[in-house]
């Protein structure tokens, strides 16, 4: 209501502005509840005031007659609390004012001033006495000493209060009579609050007493609270100390905490400092006397008569396990929760073992049912927190249920509620009591036999907060970690490979209960030392498996740390901490037997998110737990075992054998394989590469190619390691088509035909009933046809329609589809393998100092690899004969009705398949060469080997420019077994006219004159006009890399000399142009060698391996016949492989003579223009031929390898391609 209108409205009714009527209608109509009643009577007591003092007596009258008016309105009361004395006299609310005035100081005297006398002990013994002896010797019944009780009152005018409360302190001395004085205490007549008022006082009595409360007092206040008599919320108010204080108390306790902590991990310089504070922190320990907590004592009491709900509401009115921390209050909980899970326990789990029985807890709390186990058992253990581990047998006790009810509930884990509760348990009261423990491993092996039952993200959640809540938020569990890092701190820094035994068994004893803090400082100190790798993954043997899958967390937590980059300051190199932890992740995964599912999960979340430098993990991870590695480093001989079955990739394939990774490859593919894990790891691996390039992320180009490069290496890794499976042919249906795997997820062609390759092999099996033999290849041949159809149309997405004018899809499907082990049959190598086995196996039996068990083992062995190398080597060879069947159907409609020229088709087969397969591993390096190999010796339909060759030596430095650092060592691998089979045929007449004398691929066209015009005459190259082919192939090599080395381009300098490292056992041969090279490689050293050391390093290398070549060097005119000037002769980029047969006699010199300086007048006009269109590139790359040829001896022809007009525009149509 508003007064002041109110009160305005009183004014203007004095002043006779308003009627009287309409302030009392006014005031009627507010005086709805009491509120507005009171508002009113206090602004009455306000106007009577200031009415009684006015000289006018009219507005006097005007006010007493307002409210005679509304007096009856408003509660009498309300009134008389307010208005005066006279006032009230004129409203005849009171007779008289000075009788009432006399009245009210009478009364309050008595009230407040006049001592009450009342009937103390001393005062009436007699009554006291009588009263005291009743209560020692009570009648049988309460009944009966009631009535004495009140007899007794009144006869001796006994105080009630005084009389209840000497009953409750003579039960205080008669614990074993509860139900007697329950019953008493219930009888006797007594207000709602008495008895919270009078424990009260009898509590805030024994507050600041030095002997403290007595533990009978709680026990009667808790019976009095389970009876029902007394109500716990009015006791709770008056019991000590106040909530501020508990909550000041428990947040000094953390500090405290806090502090011991800090002091655990800090090194004191001064030991006289650390010993005075030392002395100072004993002494304030010893002058502080805590003080008694009566509202957990009570809670304790309550806890102690099976009274949990009401214990358990006064517990959530404390601080965070403040009875816990209690000792009588955890014991109380301990008893509680033994005595209702002991029936139970005993039917389910063990039924020899034992309890005290609690008498005071109804038998009617014991747990007969999970449901109850739930409601009765789990609830008190929240309560415990960590204080647990005080009791191990009830922790056992625990476990063991949890791990009974889980084992029965095992296929709905993430459903059942009650899988809920014991996850919460676990996470709030298991964990931190694990970490309270004294290192005991039988802990951590029962609560592993149910957490492995859970996905892994699920355990992953209960370490996150255990590992990162816990032990920030719970005093014991601060200090408890501050220990705990002193001790890791002092074992890891003695840990050498020496003794890993001693202190690997420490590290299982701290890794037992709080796994977490430890590998944590182990994490980081192998992230600064890469040298710990290996003694700490041997020193982790004694760790158990619990432990185990929380370094798997902890390892995932490492690497996805925001704070720390993956790259390094110079955004050039992947950082130091990164390679380190994936190499250890590699040892770890392998020795012992982790879950790789959260690993692997975390890569793959990576990729989505365009992270390729995580690919780095995966990486090691493959090549440790299986041995497969991608490397450039490998040898021939390596690389003709990759050609080989399963079994020779194994024993030769790399530099130490797979077998002795048989089972962590094992794991490794279950792991793949649990969920297809493999397959989005394929795609996003290969998807990787083209983000890399094209993601828009800015990253330096070393950088670039080093992620582009480790992207492709762990994607062919990945690819080698599922073919090498062949437990895999079942999830390999669930990979997608070849049309999917191109349109849907944007694979290109190399990326996706490596996934299909095994996949596409099974399908042709399949088709030809399971199996094929070499002595009937017609169903196999068929069953090809079937397969590569469909897939000849479904490539033809990949391109526009004019790519297949040139090529044709059954070549590139074919090409794409075999792989090095179809078309190359390392028989060798499995006859050098088997020779190899037998020298061992003779070797064993020469062997004296062996056991004669151990030598059977070892030759049995021996034997055993010997016969499935020799099987392989059969199914190979059948395979073999296979494919060569197929080949011979296929080859004729490879290049054959084909709208382009020669010359167009083998540009585009180079660019769509040889170099793109080229460049994917080493071995398809190897592949692309032997390929061509077999199109020249099969005769594959208008296949001009001459063109080929001559192609791939035109345009080496535009392909060196764009290469990685891995691509550029597997192009110079295809260059290396490319001038291989070329040279073989350069040195040997006998065999060049035997494989390429009368071959379709070595046809070359004479153009003439004739008098309808030139004429075009195709002939067999012959075996001098093919060593002069051979010089110019050479020079044209030369001049690339003089170009690359010219350049000042690091990628350029750096892919030219790791080129010329590969084909170094094939090139140079002609010492000219090894001098040319030498002097071009000595001026990259004088020029790298303070700005770019690492060109520096390279250029050094190669010139040490260029001079220990030089023996080998041989002159040009040992190379090919420069004694007189040969015909020109080479292939023509423009028409096929085209050279010009010309009469070299001086008469026909003259006649040509005004032709060729027309021919000539029109080249350089043409490349006048050409060069005006390619600026300074062309330019530069003129002015480098002409140094090169001024570096060559002046005694060199010049070799005319074909018109040069036409060999530049071809190199212009590959440039702008």
């Amino acid at each position: 209501m508003d007064t002041r209108k109110l009160y305005r409205m009183f004014q203007e009714c004095y002043s006779e502005k308003v009627k009287v009527e309409e302030v009392t209608t006014f005031i009627k109509g507010n005086l709805n509840n009491l509120e507005q009643q009171i508002d009113i009577a206090d602004m009455f007591a306000v106007l009577d005031i200031e009415s009684s003092t006015k000289e006018d007596v009219k507005d006097r009258e005007t006010f007493i007659k307002i409210l005679e008016t509304v007096t009856k309105s408003i509660k009498q009361e309300v009134l008389k609390e307010r208005l005066e004395y006279e006032t009230l006299e004129r409203l005849k609310l009171i007779g008289n004012s000075k009788q009432f005035n006399t009245k009210y100081v009478r009364t309050r005297t008595k009230l407040f001033y006049k001592q009450q006398k009342f009937n103390l002990l001393r005062e009436e013994n007699e009554g006291y006495n009588k009263l005291i002896t009743e209560l020692a010797n009570p009648p049988p019944t309460p009944q009966h000493m009631m009535d004495h009780l009140l007899k007794l009152i009144g006869r001796f005018d006994l105080d009630p209060n005084r009389v209840l409360d000497l009953i409750l302190e003579t039960w205080q001395n008669y614990p074993d009579k509860n139900d007697f004085f329950l019953e008493l205490v219930h009888l006797f007549p007594k207000q709602d609050d008495t008895l919270a008022n009078m424990l009260g006082f009898n509590f805030a009595f024994y507050e600041n007493d030095t002997e403290g409360t007595p533990d009978s007092l709680f026990r009667i206040a808790a019976l009095l609270i389970r009876k029902g008599l007394l109500d716990l919320h009015e006791l709770y108010s008056q019991l000590g100390p106040s909530f501020e204080d508990m909550k000041a108390g428990y947040n000094k306790k953390l500090a405290d905490a806090r502090e011991k902590a800090r002091s655990l991990t800090t090194v004191s310089l001064n030991k006289d400092e650390g010993d005075e504070e030392g002395g100072s922190s004993k002494n304030k320990k010893q002058d502080a006397t805590p003080t008694e907590n009566q509202k957990v004592s009570l809670c304790v009491a309550l806890i102690e008569l099976g009274c949990w709900l009401d214990a358990d509401d006064l517990i959530q009115l404390l601080p965070p396990f403040s009875v816990a921390d209690n000792p009588k209050g955890r014991e109380a909980l301990f008893a509680l929760i033994s005595w209702r899970i002991h029936e139970f326990y005993k039917g389910k789990i063990s039924p020899v073992i034992s309890v005290k029985p609690v008498k005071e807890i109804p038998k009617d709390q014991q747990v007969t049912n999970w449901e109850e186990f739930g409601t009765l058992v789990l609830t008190p253990l929240l309560r415990l927190g960590p204080y647990l581990a005080q009791n191990p047998i009830l922790f056992t006790k625990v476990l063991r249920m949890f791990n009974f009810y889980i084992a029965e509930h095992s296929e709905d884990l993430l459903t059942d509620a009650m899988v809920g509760q014991i996850m919460t348990v676990t996470s709030d009261v298991i964990l931190p009591s694990l970490a309270r423990l004294n290192y005991s491993f039988n802990f951590t092996a029962l609560l592993w036999d149910y957490l492995k039952h859970f996905p892994y993200h699920v355990r992953f959640r209960l370490y996150a907060k255990w590992k990162n809540v816990s032990y920030v938020k719970n005093p014991l569990l601060i200090v408890t970690k501050a220990e705990t890092i002193s001790t890791s701190k002092y074992i890891l820094k003695r840990l050498t490979k020496e003794n890993v035994k001693l202190f690997g068994r420490q590290i299982g004893r701290v890794a037992h209960c709080n796994p977490g803090i430890i590998f944590e400082l182990v994490l980081f100190q192998i992230q600064r030392y890469d040298n710990m790798i290996l003694p700490i993954v041997n020193a982790l043997k004694y760790v158990g498996l619990m432990s185990l899958d929380v370094l798997s967390y902890c390892i995932i937590e490492a690497l996805s740390d925001p704070d720390k980059a993956k790259q390094k300051e110079d955004d050039t190199n992947i950082a130091w901490w990164f390679q380190v932890l994936a190499t250890f992740c590699g040892h770890i995964y392998k020795k012992y037997n982790i879950e790789l599912d959260s690993l692997l999960q975390y890569i793959v979340n990576q990729l989505k998110a365009n992270k390729s430098t995580d690919l780095l993990i995966l990486k090691e991870v493959i090549h440790r737990m299986s041995g497969i590695e991608i490397s450039e480093e490998v040898t021939d001989s390596q690389l003709e075992a990759v050609c080989g079955g399963t079994v020779l990739f194994a024993e030769a394939g790399f530099f130490s054998p797979i077998r002795h990774a048989e089972r962590s490859n094992q794991r490794l593919q279950e792991a793949l394989g649990k969920n297809d894990m493999w397959i989005p790891l394929c795609l996003l691996a290969s998807q990787q590469r083209q983000s890399i390039v094209f993601g828009g992320e800015e990253r330096h180009i070393k950088l670039t190619a080093r992620l582009y490069d480790q992207c492709q290496d762990t994607f062919a890794q990945l690819g080698q390691f599922l073919s090498n499976n062949p437990t895999n042919n079942q999830s390999l249906k669930k990979l997608p088509s070849f049309e999917e795997l191109s349109t849907m997820y944007h694979l290109k062609a190399d990326s996706a035909f490596f996934l299909l390759r095994t996949k596409l092999s099974g399908q042709i099996l399949a088709d030809c009933g399971g199996k094929a033999d070499a002595t009937d290849p017609e169903p196999y041949v068929q069953a090809c046809e079937k397969t590569m159809s469909v897939l000849s149309d479904q490539v033809k997405l990949l391109y526009p329609a004019k790519i297949w004018d040139k090529i044709s899809p059954r070549l590139f499907a074919t090409f794409w589809a075999l792989s090095s082990s179809d078309i190359i049959l390392p028989s060798g190598k499995y006859k050098s393998e088997v020779g190899r086995l037998e020298k061992l196996i003779k070797e064993v039996s020469d062997n004296d100092e062996l056991a004669q068990r151990r030598k059977d083992k070892e030759i049995e062995k021996h034997k055993d690899l010997i016969a499935r190398l020799n099987d392989e080597h059969k199914a190979q060879d059948n395979n073999h004969k296979l494919i060569m069947a197929r080949v011979e159907a296929e080859k004729d409609r490879w290049f054959a009705n084909l709208s382009s020229s020669k010359v167009d088709a083998i540009m585009q087969f180079l660019q769509v398949c040889i170099i793109q397969r080229t460049m994917f591993t080493a071995s398809d390096a190897v592949y692309c060469a032997k390929f061509v190999e077999l199109c020249h010796k099969t005769q594959a339909v208008n296949f001009s080997t001459l063109i080929y060759f001559d192609r791939i030596f035109s345009d080496v430095s535009h392909i060196v420019t764009n290469c990685t650092d891995n691509e550029a060592s597997r192009y110079g691998r295809f260059l290396c077994e490319t001038l291989k089979g070329i040279s073989k045929w350069h040195k040997d007449k006998a065999l060049y006219e035997k494989e390429c004398g009368k071959s379709p691929g070595f046809v070359h066209v004479i153009r003439g004159d004739s008098a309808d015009g030139e004429k075009r005459i195709e002939k067999y190259l012959d075996y001098e006009n093919f060593r002069h082919v051979c010089c110019k192939w050479h020079f044209k090599l030369t001049k690339a890399m003089v170009f690359c080395f010219d350049s000042k381009d690091y990628s350029q300098i750096r892919n030219g000399l790791t080129v010329l490292n590969k084909i170094l056992p094939e090139f140079p041969v002609v010492l000219n142009l090894a001098q040319a090279l030498e002097k071009r490689i000595q001026k990259v050293k004088e020029e790298e060698k303070a700005s770019r050391p690492d060109l520096y390093a390279l250029a050094t290398s190669y010139s040490a391996l260029l001079n220990s070549r030089r023996s080998n060097f041989i002159a040009e005119e040992k190379f090919h016949n420069v004694e007189k000037k040969p015909s020109t002769t080479g292939a023509a980029a423009g028409g096929g492989s085209e050279s010009s047969s010309r009469n070299n006699s001086p008469a026909r010199a003259r006649k040509d003579a005004p032709v060729k300086r027309r021919e000539e007048s029109e080249v350089e006009k043409k490349r006048r223009r050409e060069d005006e269109k390619k600026g300074d590139d062309s330019v530069r790359r003129g002015s480098v031929e002409k140094k090169l040829k001024s570096d060559v001896s002046p005694k060199r022809n010049k070799i005319n390898g074909g018109r040069e007009r036409e060999e530049d525009e071809s190199r212009s149509k590959i440039r702008k391609k």
